[in-house]
């Protein structure tokens, strides 16, 4: 009981760091949330581009497509050739669309050929582009159609002007159908608190039980008979509680700063998910608080174990962007399994969140902290043992 009082006492002397770490997860964990957080029913909406365009051919369906472009985007007519500088001209933001249209592009046309009668130049990465891109090919396969039907160009051109008209006036959107990589607030929050948790155990608890193991304190413990192994139990009674309170604490600023994300019933999953990470938390800074007495020492191991997990387990960058070989060497650290968790709580409906999978990422949790605690009683006894 001495023990276990002394652990709840002593972790007065680490407040301040405790605050600065929820300080740290309320405001940045925010930030994340509402940075990263989707809405599934629309994440699209069209844009005006700014459009350069180069046109070799000069015909009249070429002035036609290009009227229709004028309608609908900010247009712009260049005169270099240079594919090179329109490039650059795309890479760095000046336009972000480029349209060329070659000395033959009307004869294909006319031809019955709309594959490949213009070169688009954009960067890619936009579904505004690939709307633009889409809606080009569009216009060009109903002039090649008019054009086969007998109209002139002229009709052929006003006719397909006033369909992609009559089409724009339409909201497009783009939906998700597959929702495995979308993150809600709740999501995105116990998330980034996979970080900010390991962080507050590891430094804060890692200190206290350094604190315990201090020379005055040790020999105060050991002349007082209590065994070895009745000893640890009390410190792991005494860090249980205080992670108990302070995982608690995190879990009520995550549902405070969003009560109407509680619609969804999924608070408990997470909940149970988070409580788990404790343990391995717990787990974590009894074995590093066993390597070193010295807190820069258990500060330093903290933040470079942590952070690394951070990066590579898709706190900080989401798996979807890591590499598959990195998503490998994931699946040999506890951070991974818990953003797995908490990824398979936010993407599944309520009622079939207890599967197996769910159950055996927190067995798997539960697991790397029992292999943390026997390995910082294991190196605690030994060097116990031998006096180091």
């Amino acid at each position: 009981m001495t023990v276990f009082k002394a652990i709840l006492k002593s972790v007065r002397e680490y407040k301040i760091t405790i605050i600065i770490y929820l300080f740290v997860f309320i405001l940045f964990g925010n930030m994340s949330a509402h940075a990263n957080a989707t809405n599934t029913s629309s994440i699209f909406k069209e844009t005006v581009l700014n459009v350069a365009i180069k046109d070799d051919d000069n015909s009249v369906i070429s002035k036609g497509l290009i009227d229709y472009l004028s309608s609908t985007q900010e247009v712009e007519m260049i005169k270099t050739s240079n594919y090179k500088e329109i490039n650059d001209n795309i890479r760095f933001g000046i336009y972000n669309y480029a349209l060329i249209i070659p000395k033959d592009f009307s004869s294909k046309i006319k031809s019955g050929n709309n594959e490949n009668t213009v070169e688009y130049i954009s960067p890619g990465n936009n579904a505004s582009e690939y709307l633009l891109s889409e809606k080009l090919r569009t216009y060009l396969q109903d002039v090649v159609i008019y054009l086969d039907s007998g109209y002139s160009e002229e009709e052929a051109i006003k006719l397909t002007k006033e369909s992609m008209e009559a089409i724009t006036k339409d909201s497009p959107s783009i939906i998700h159908t597959n929702k495995e990589n979308d993150i809600s607030y709740f999501g995105a929050m116990f998330r980034f608190n996979g970080y900010t948790l390991l962080m507050i155990l590891c430094v804060s608890i890692g200190s206290i039980l350094t604190f315990m193991k201090d020379k005055d304190v040790k020999n105060r413990i050991s002349v007082s008979g209590m065994h070895f192994a009745k000893r640890n139990v009390a410190i792991i009674g005494g860090v249980s509680l205080i992670g108990f309170a302070i995982t608690t604490l995190v879990i009520l600023s995550v549902v405070l700063f969003n009560l109407s994300a509680l619609k969804d019933g999924k608070i408990l999953f997470y909940a149970i998910n988070t409580y788990v990470l404790m343990l391995t938390g717990l787990g974590m800074a009894y074995m590093i608080s066993s390597i070193s007495l010295n807190d820069n020492i258990i500060n330093m191991v903290s933040n470079m174990t942590v952070l690394s997990m951070s990066f590579l387990c898709g706190v900080f960058v989401d798996v979807e962007f890591l590499s598959a070989s990195i998503i490998k060497l994931a699946h040999f650290l506890p951070l991974y399994w818990y953003t797995t968790a908490t990824r398979l709580v936010d993407t599944t409906p309520v009622g079939d969140i207890i599967c197996p999978k769910y159950v055996l990422y927190l067995v798997i949790q539960f697991t790397f902290a029992l292999i943390f605690v026997a390995a910082g009683l294991i190196i605690s006894r030994k060097k116990e043992k031998y006096a180091v």
